[in-house]
């Protein structure tokens, strides 16, 4: 009894821990989404994740315990050697103890497979309803379809099968080592609860093939098997056609596998397996090589013409590029984000001096007196204050040196606080340094990109292979303040546009105006003997006391307000 008490006292403190630090770091996640004015996406980002990661777990549980104990049942009773003085005896293990152990081993199954689950990224852009208001003209899909479904589509059928395929070969093993399942010299030998348990994961399997063949088709679209893996006719007219009947052929067979082992008839889905394992051979190999040696020269070059032109029509579409462009950019090879300039690396520690984020900033940051409108949280106090200090593993925050108006920030990197920001952009190759008078902004270019957009050519872009990339936008992260202005493109392409209009953060009216008038360098005052500065510095001046003001006035702190007021009338006294 005490022993139990001691377990049971440690389960209850793990999960009251483990639910605290969860608890914490959302309160903590919610908060610096809301300093930086994007909390719809964080509502966005809590759901998706809840929808994959909680409907994700419920299936991976459900489908491993159903197995699991239709196991543990052929199995009957397990016994195990027990000692009781000199007296050796079996005891049968009750049945609540393998449940309870296929339960346990179906949790740690789900846990072992969620990071094959799709990233909450995929489901967002997949419930946007992205239209291009275009079709493509074999299936008829909206061009959004592939850019934003397909993906989505393909990560689940990822973990889909991985779950099966894992599940159903833990089954195999453990099927193995009991008399159900053996090997004598006539053969495989199996009872007839294994027999129809392993047909029915059979049957599943055919349909996940089934389902892989329906991917297929649409990859055909995007990486066809001609030259320069262009859609051609042997897919149009060969391959499409074929993988339909495969499908249709697929699902037919894990009918009959499913009947014929449920009955016994092993040999009728022997056969069943057989010729879907030829077929599939047959439709997507044998059929296009037969084809193409059949077929002179001068003919497939004639067939071939009318889709080379679609992919050119395509291409030009997905990259904006006219005819000319998009032949160098094939031939270069190189990245389409060359969008900012580089600087030397001693100019780089420079800037980051006097910089709160900058590319690479690591570690947590308090800003105890903030001066500036500060991309961050305030720290607060009570409850607040400890859910910061657990989240971020830093109980320093508690300390009473700590003003409850200081500000945390958290994410220091540009390219970690633009990623946090705007999720489904791929960021260009370089982050530069640029200035707005005398306020530094680090510049990123930003994109709308896939793999999966039909038809085009792909090209290797900002570190991927893409066969669709468009400028979306520009993002200039405020180096003092780590404020995020994202200026959105004018004439954005669907994808951006879809995306902007559903969360208000991933455009900022004034950020086009700003990005216009940055500059390589600040704006420097002219030389000392003039004792004059220029209208661009005396106006940088101003801003930044005007800043003051307005982050008193939120702390109200009039102390602080009445300095910058006073600083303000003598730096505009000697211009009137």
């Amino acid at each position: 009894m005490p022993r139990r008490r001691l377990l049971l006292g440690v389960v209850i403190a793990a999960v009251l821990l483990v639910s605290g630090r969860t608890l914490s770091a959302l309160f903590a996640d919610h908060s610096w989404y809301g300093a930086m004015g994007a909390t719809p996406l964080w509502s966005e980002r809590a759901g998706d994740m809840l929808l994959v990661y909680g409907i994700g777990w419920v299936v991976a549980v459900l489908l491993a315990f159903v197995n699991l104990s239709a196991l543990s049942r052929s199995i009957g009773s397990l016994t195990l050697p027990r000692r009781l003085a000199n007296v050796e005896f079996g005891e049968a293990v009750p049945r609540k103890y393998l449940d309870r152990f296929a339960l346990v081993l179906s949790v740690a199954i789900a846990a072992a497979l969620t990071p094959a689950l799709p990233n909450w990224t995929l489901l967002a852009l997949a419930r946007l309803n992205v239209t291009f208001r275009e079709a493509d003209p074999y299936f008829q899909h909206d061009l959004g379809f592939y850019t934003t479904w397909l993906p989505f589509e393909k990560a689940l059928y990822s973990w889909a099968t991985l779950l099966v395929v894992s599940v159903s070969m833990l089954v195999v093993i453990l099927y193995s080592l009991t008399p159900g399942l053996r090997w004598e010299k006539a053969g495989l030998r199996m009872s007839a609860h294994v027999r129809r348990h392993l047909t029915v994961l059979a049957a599943v399997l055919l349909l996940i093939t089934m389902w892989s063949y329906r991917l297929e088709s649409y990859d055909l679209l995007i990486r066809g098997s001609g030259e320069e893996r262009v859609f051609s006719y042997v897919d149009h007219q060969w391959l499409l056609p074929g993988l339909l009947l495969l499908s249709i052929a697929t699902a037919a067979a894990a009918i009959t596998v499913l009947l014929s082992g449920w009955m016994g008839q092993l040999r009728t889905s022997f056969v069943a397996v057989t010729v879907i394992v030829v077929l599939s051979v047959t439709v997507q190999e044998i059929v296009p090589l037969v084809v193409q040696r059949v077929t002179s020269k001068t003919v497939q070059l004639a067939r071939e013409r009318s889709y080379e032109a679609t992919r050119a029509d395509y291409t030009r579409r997905a990259f904006t590029l006219s005819s000319s462009s998009s032949t160098a950019l094939r031939e270069s090879a190189v990245s389409a984000a060359l969008d900012s300039v580089t600087t030397t690396a001693a100019g780089q520690q420079f800037l980051r001096q006097d910089s709160l984020v900058y590319p690479g900033a690591r570690g947590l940051v308090v800003v105890s007196d903030p001066q500036l409108d500060v991309a961050g949280p305030p720290i607060g106090d009570g409850l607040a204050r400890l859910a910061y200090a657990w989240a971020y593993q830093s109980f320093d925050l508690l300390s009473d040196s700590i003003p409850r108006r200081a500000r945390l920030i958290t994410v220091r990197d540009v390219r970690n606080m633009v990623r946090e920001l705007a999720p489904i952009f791929v960021q260009g190759s370089m982050v530069g340094p640029r200035f707005h008078a005398d306020t530094l902004y680090w510049k990123l270019e930003l994109y709308s990109a896939s793999s999966n957009y039909p038809l085009s050519q792909h090209f290797v872009l900002a570190g991927e292979e893409r066969s669709y990339f468009r400028h979306a936008a520009t993002a200039l992260v405020n180096a003092r303040t780590g404020r995020v202005m994202i200026a959105a493109e004018a004439a954005p392409d669907p994808i951006s546009q879809a995306w902007t209009t559903a969360f208000p953060n991933s455009a900022d009216y004034r950020a086009p105006g700003i990005a216009r008038e940055l500059t390589t360098v600040p704006w420097q005052p002219v030389s000392a003997e003039s004792g004059l500065t220029i209208d661009s510095t005396f106006r940088a001046a101003v801003t930044r006391l005007y800043n003051r003001m307005r982050a008193a006035l939120a702390a109200a702190d009039l102390k602080a307000f009445g300095i910058a007021y006073d600083s303000l009338g003598a730096l505009i006294a000697p211009h009137k």
